[in-house]
């Protein structure tokens, strides 16, 4: 089963339709076209049940923002392109580590789901730069790049708020940031991490429940099985 079909079934609670497009569910992306650099790392509801938000493992964009409403806008961009000829596709969003697909309210997400997160991982790319290599180059070092998360519950509070911080820089703040809303964190006390939420998220009723869910099972994912997100 692949990663997509598995959250498909998370969030939706059903399978896929077997009847779909069997290419597509059993398809290998091959070499020549997908980038070892990038992969979807999770995938996330918005307030807008017609779009859900791809989390890249790392920075697509810096910077800026960029939309595709449709076909037209998107030629010449190689993700765009292929995201638009499924059908279903209404509009692409990118911002920084994450690509937001809106859908045609016609068309259920369990037709097109698994095929939009592969197509995303055939094709993903950085935007701004000439070249990956030249991406990869340039790429300033964080934190993130020596940690390991065996290492997490050796840190001392001072690095774990750190690093804690780099992975909602990374994966949440930027989807957050796309809803008018972010999180703050307040400290570390032993496995439970304090956190507050600001601007939109503030007075979102989700904030308390889908929300807070899901960073902390990315923190636990991310960081160790025993972390608990409080909001204050």
């Amino acid at each position: 089963m692949s990663k997509f079909r598995h959250w498909l079934e998370e969030w939706f609670g059903i399978p896929a339709d077997e009847n779909q497009d069997n290419d597509s569910a059993t398809k290998t992306p091959t070499d020549s076209r997908r980038s070892n650099e990038f992969h979807v790392l999770r995938v996330q509801p918005t307030p807008n049940p017609n779009a859900f938000q791809f989390v890249i493992n790392a920075p697509i964009i810096n910077s800026a923002t960029k939309t595709f409403s449709n076909a037209d806008e998107a030629k010449g961009d190689s993700l765009a392109e292929a995201l638009f000829q499924i059908y279903g596709v209404e509009n692409i969003y990118l911002k920084e580590s994450f690509v937001t697909i809106t859908k045609s309210e016609t068309v259920g997400w369990h037709t097109i789901f698994e095929k939009v997160g592969e197509t995303i991982e055939e094709n993903i790319h950085y935007y701004g730069a000439a070249n990956l290599e030249k991406k990869t180059e340039d790429k300033p070092e964080t934190i993130l790049d020596k940690f390991h998360k065996e290492d997490f519950s050796n840190c001392d509070v001072k690095e774990k708020v750190l690093i804690i911080e780099a992975v909602l820089d990374q994966a949440i703040r930027p989807a957050l940031a796309n809803d008018g809303g972010g999180v703050e964190v307040l400290g570390v006390e032993g496995n439970v991490i304090n956190v507050h939420y600001q601007g939109a998220c503030g007075t979102c009723p989700s904030s308390t429940t889908g929300t807070l869910t899901y960073i902390e099972t990315f923190l636990k994912d991310s960081l160790h099985r025993d972390l608990t997100v409080v909001a204050k």
